[in-house]
């Protein structure tokens, strides 16, 4: 009977094998084919309005992909693209408005705020925004956000309406750990370095505290601001209405004056119509679309500014756009690439990455550094350039940051991890083995460190937080006590920044591609831009699922019982005796 079954179990899994093999050679094929027409599709009308539906994550850089439009599947949106699009869109005479539907964004506050000065600059041009949103969920803080910068503000009636302030979440996996017997032993240098209180504490420390206080602060400020000049309130009074809790649907929003009237998505077409003065239907153009037919190419000119896109935590190796990881091999090639390529004459360095292994981010800086003796390197923050972030950055001529980006985090932490109880205990394993010295398994992860091996450990993280204090240092001509006194693994927002001499002035990516152009001698509109590490397509994500599916035919349930609990602690199995520069936390959510 066994036979059989592992038999019938066997074909069972070769025939599901086959068929991803034939999906996949499938798939391939036809993105191929849409990759060779993309080029042939339809153009622009002429009296179009260009639609931006902003939902789920803005990504720093992405392309066009015509294969998301065969399949009928939503584009993954990036900041570029965005902004591109709207620059493009005021001078083009086929474009006479912008729809924005924003509903269910995800990103920082100061991408939020990028996209939002966009969305102005392209109403400098005289063509009207209208902003509207439907279903039952009409609007986060987020959302409404980038609908002020319209002319008319519009939602669904009856849909919710979420005006209520913001907040940060933090997980904490003490009791986890806990409970499956794991002993964490954890070291930190910095007061502020909190990035270790989700495996020793249940709550936030005193210190963490203030400073997500201040984070959210400065966040809340550019929210209430923005709404009062938008809406001609007063900032007391935009304050008052989130803090009083009394806005929760769209009839609340209309009645405060945070909306313009209540519409659905058919009559706000209808409105739009009639504010563009059409008399024909309302012509349509999405952001997608239109990044694809408005493309311009090389631009004809030779020189060029390359943007290097440091995106996701920090980890020796490859970079893995799956799981979000900025490995340093990467960096550290395309960064080559950039260095000897003499059409590049300056490099606009864009990070967004909380950190990670410092040993990786020492790796990256030194990339730069050799890349900023050769031609000028300009530093530009997005939401967040902290800790192992921040260490990088310094290798720059130049740190531009956004008023909101968070950086600074100067500070290192390590941990070591014993799962030598919850070995024995949940899965009866048991561990034993011989060495040559006591200090021999002190990294093996089946016992506690003796404290010997944490005043070692606890060394060499000191001496790793004194070279990254001398990396600051050197770049911000500070001396090494003063980078102490506001190091400590504090958090800065980058108004904050500037005031401790952290960056050299607030910016978007937009001002460092200006400086950059103006360091290498370079006229505004004479040169290129040229793009590093190369975007995902939709193709390179199926890639990613193919693999986990094949994986997965072949392991049997007691690996993948395993594997599916496992995933539980990789995070924290990724830290294990590493010494770590990184962002104290990680947000469950911006709002």
């Amino acid at each position: 009977m066994r036979f059989f079954s592992t038999m019938v179990a066997s074909v069972l899994g070769s025939l599901i094998a086959i068929g991803l093999i034939i999906f996949i050679c499938a798939l391939i094929a036809t993105a191929f084919i849409a990759s060779s027409f993309s080029t042939a599709q339809a153009p622009v009308a002429s009296e179009s309005v260009l639609t931006l539906r902003l939902s789920g994550p803005i990504e720093e850089y992405g392309i066009s992909d015509p294969t998301y439009e065969l399949f009928d599947l939503p584009q993954p949106t990036s900041l570029a693209q965005i902004s591109g699009a709207l620059e493009k869109a005021a001078t083009d005479d086929r474009i006479k408005a912008v729809w924005l539907k924003p509903q269910g964004v995800i990103a920082g506050w100061p991408t939020l705020a990028e996209i939002r000065q966009s969305i102005l600059e392209f109403k400098e041009s005289g063509k009207p925004v209208i902003a509207s949103t439907s279903g039952d969920m009409a609007m986060r803080e987020s959302d409404y956000f980038l609908a002020t910068a319209a002319d008319s503000v519009y939602a669904a009636p009856g849909a919710f309406f979420e005006f209520n302030g913001l907040s940060l979440s933090v997980l904490f996996y003490k009791g986890l750990l806990e409970k499956l017997n794991i002993e964490p032993t954890v070291l930190r240098v910095g007061t502020f370095k909190g990035a270790v209180e989700p495996y020793t504490r249940e709550d936030l420390s005193r210190e963490n505290r203030e400073q997500l206080v201040a984070i959210l602060e400065n966040w809340s400020q550019l929210l209430t601001s923005t709404t009062a000049e938008a809406r001609s309130m007063s900032e007391e009074h935009v304050l008052n209405l989130i803090q009083t809790g009394t806005i929760l649907t769209t009839e609340d929003a209309l009645e405060a004056d945070l909306l313009d009237g209540l519409l659905s998505d058919e009559n706000a077409r209808t409105r739009l119509k009639k504010w563009v003065e059409l008399d024909g239907r309302l012509r349509t153009t999405s952001l997608s679309t239109y990044s694809s037919s408005s493309s311009s190419g090389s631009s004809g000119h030779s020189d060029a500014i390359g943007i290097m896109i440091a995106s996701g935590t920090i980890m020796s190796g490859n970079s893995s756009g799956r799981n979000g990881l900025l490995g340093a091999t990467t960096f550290e090639n395309s960064m080559r690439s950039f260095r000897e390529n003499d059409d590049v004459k300056a490099v606009v360095l864009r990070i967004d990455s909380p950190g990670g292994s410092a040993t990786a981010s020492e790796a990256m800086w030194q990339a730069v550094k050799e890349t900023s003796n050769e031609k000028p390197v300009v530093v530009s923050m997005g939401d967040m350039a902290a800790s192992g972030g921040y260490w990088l950055a310094t290798a720059g001529d130049t740190i531009l940051a956004s008023p909101h980006t968070l950086t600074g985090s100067i500070g290192v932490f390590g941990m070591h991890l014993s799962l030598g109880r919850m070995m024995e205990t949940k899965l009866g394993i048991t561990y034993d083995h011989v060495s040559t010295s006591d200090f021999a398994d002190m990294f093996s992860g089946m016992r506690p460190l003796r404290d010997a091996e944490r005043a070692l450990f606890e060394r060499s993280l000191g001496q790793i937080y004194t070279k990254f204090l001398e990396r600051v240092a050197e770049s911000r001509d500070m001396t090494v006590d003063a980078v102490d006194d506001i190091g400590q693994g504090r958090i800065w927002t980058g108004e904050a920044a500037l005031n401790a001499g952290l960056v050299d002035q607030l910016g978007d990516l937009d001002d460092a591609i200006e400086i950059a152009a103006e360091m290498a001698g370079l006229e505004k509109d004479q040169y290129r831009i040229r793009r590093l590490p190369r975007p995902r397509t939709l193709m390179d994500r199926y890639l990613d699922l193919f693999m986990i599916g094949i994986r997965s035919v072949f392991e049997s349930p007691i690996e993948a019982q395993l594997r599916t609990e496992a995933r539980l602690l990789e995070e924290a199995v990724r830290l294990h005796a590493t010494p770590i520069a990184r962002f104290p936390l990680d947000f469950v959510e911006y709002d």
